[in-house]
C-alpha cells in the first residue's frame, strides 16, 4: 500500500499540482494532508478547489494546521488583534478575506490529530504539529511520544524532511509543499510504503514551476499589500533559508523594538531584511 502525506501547502496551488501529478503517477492509494492549507501565496481558493475536487475521487484524511486555526479564531473574534493591524499581517488578511463559510466549517471539522488504520496495516497517528498542540514541533524526547499507542508519527510544521525512531516510536516528517526548508526551488511531499507490516517513508524533492508562482505574487496584488512577508517567501522559495518565523523574530529582537508583532513599521521590516540579506 502506497500513502502520498503532504503538508504545509501554504497556498501554493502550483507546488501542490506538481506534488499530486507525482503521487499519481506513483499509484498511490490514499492521501493524508498535515494541515497549513493557505497563507503566504495569492489565489488560496486555487488551492481549496484542488483539494475539494481531489477529496471526492479519492480516499482522502485531512488534519488541521496552527494557519487553520487563525483562520477559525478570527471568524469567532472580530476584534482579534491582527484584523486591524498594518501591512505586517496583510498576507493573513488577504487570505481570510478570500474564504466563505464552507471554507471554514472544513476547518473546523479537522481534528489535530487522528489515529488512521488502513486495513491489514499498522496505525499511523497524524498530525501537524504535535497530536495535542498544532503550534509545537514534534519532538522525540516529548514524554507523550512515548505514551501514543501508534509507533508511527506523521507529522509536519517544520517544513523539514526527516525520520527520527528511538528503537521504539518512529517520527517520519513530511516536510513542506509550499515552502521547504533546506531545499532550495523545490517542493516535497512524501510516500509511506507497507508491505503488510512496517511503513517505509520515501522523501521526495521535486523542481517545479516557481517561476509562475513568483510571477503570481508580484501580479495579484499580494506583493503590493504585504511586500515584507512576500520578500521573504521568495527568498525562502529561492534559497530554502530563513524562515518567516525566524525573520520576525529578528525584528522582534531589535534593540529599539516596542510595537506588538502585527504592527512593526516598514522602517523595521528593512532594518531587519537588510541585516538578515533578504533582498
Amino acid at each position: 500500500m502506497k500513502i502520498a502525506v503532504m503538508s504545509d501547502i501554504h497556498g501554493n496551488y502550483i507546488a501542490l499540482q506538481r506534488c499530486l501529478a507525482h503521487a499519481l503517477e506513483q499509484n498511490v492509494d490514499a492521501y493524508i494532508f498535515l494541515g497549513d492549507y493557505l497563507g503566504e501565496f495569492p489565489y488560496p481558493q486555487r488551492t481549496l478547489e484542488i483539494l475539494y475536487e481531489l477529496k471526492q475521487n479519492a480516499s482522502c484524511i485531512f488534519i488541521r494546521g496552527n494557519k487553520e486555526d487563525y483562520w477559525i479564531n478570527r471568524r469567532k473574534d472580530q476584534n482579534c488583534d491582527w484584523k486591524s493591524g498594518n501591512r505586517s499581517v496583510m498576507a493573513m488578511i488577504y487570505n481570510y478575506n478570500s474564504l466563505n463559510a464552507k471554507d471554514l466549517d472544513f476547518f473546523e471539522t479537522l481534528p489535530i490529530s487522528q489515529s488512521i488504520r488502513f486495513a491489514g496495516m499498522e496505525p499511523v497517528l497524524a498530525c501537524h504539529g504535535t497530536p495535542f498542540e498544532n503550534q509545537k514541533a514534534l519532538l522525540s524526547e516529548d514524554e507523550f511520544v512515548q505514551k501514543c499507542e501508534e509507533r508511527y508519527i506523521i507529522c509536519g510544521h517544520t517544513h523539514m524532511q526527516g525520520f527520527v525512531s528511538d528503537g521504539k516510536k518512529k517520527i517520519i516528517n513530511a516536510g513542506a509543499v509550499g515552502v521547504p526548508l533546506k531545499s532550495p526551488k523545490k517542493t516535497q511531499y512524501m510516500i509511506l510504503t507497507s508491505d503488510g507490516k512496517d511503513w517505509k517513508p520515501e522523501f521526495l524533492s521535486l523542481e517545479y514551476d516557481m517561476d509562475t508562482v513568483i510571477k503570481e505574487i508580484h501580479e495579484s496584488g499580494l506583493w503590493d499589500a504585504s511586500p515584507y512577508w512576500c520578500r521573504i517567501t521568495e527568498h525562502l522559495l529561492d534559497t530554502g533559508e530563513l524562515p518567516h518565523g525566524t525573520v520576525l523574530n529578528h525584528v522582534m529582537k531589535l534593540n529599539d523594538y516596542q510595537d506588538p508583532w502585527y504592527n512593526i513599521a516598514d522602517s523595521y521590516w528593512e532594518k531587519a531584511l537588510d541585516e538578515l540579506g533578504i533582498r
